[in-house]
């Protein structure tokens, strides 16, 4: 499995649990998503790794290989941040932040979809691997 059908899966079922109000699956989400970037145990790797995949750990073109200036992988970060706005809007602020989760859905649908995430090029030009 690669980064960008996790991220078509990731936004669909953000979308589907918001739609229809599944709040369970929504805290499970952030959950997994909290734990891949904690522990950098991202699903899509391990998956591919259990399927013999030897391109599992694969570098991005538009990652800086060896001039990364911060030593922490983009898509871990993007993962962290995410479970992060879900935890704000969602949690916290979810009668004033209500289209927040909306949007982060519809973005993680669409990266999957163009195979362009703006956030994870985004932490490339600031400098994560």
């Amino acid at each position: 499995m690669t980064e960008r059908t996790f991220r078509i899966i990731l936004g669909a079922i953000l979308l589907a649990a918001l739609y229809f109000d599944w709040r369970l699956v929504i805290y499970g989400y952030i959950v997994v998503l909290a734990f891949e970037g904690i522990t950098n145990w991202r699903i899509p790797t391990l998956l591919s790794r259990l399927q013999g995949d030897p391109e599992a750990g694969a570098v991005c073109a538009l990652s800086p290989g060896d001039k990364a200036r911060i030593n922490f992988e983009a898509e871990r970060a993007l993962r962290l941040v995410v479970a992060a706005f879900l935890v704000v809007s969602y949690i916290l602020f979810n009668k004033e932040l209500w289209f927040f989760p909306w949007f982060i859905g519809f973005a993680l649908f669409g990266a999957g979809l163009s195979g362009i995430c703006p956030m994870v090029m985004g932490f490339r030009w600031v400098g994560f691997r």
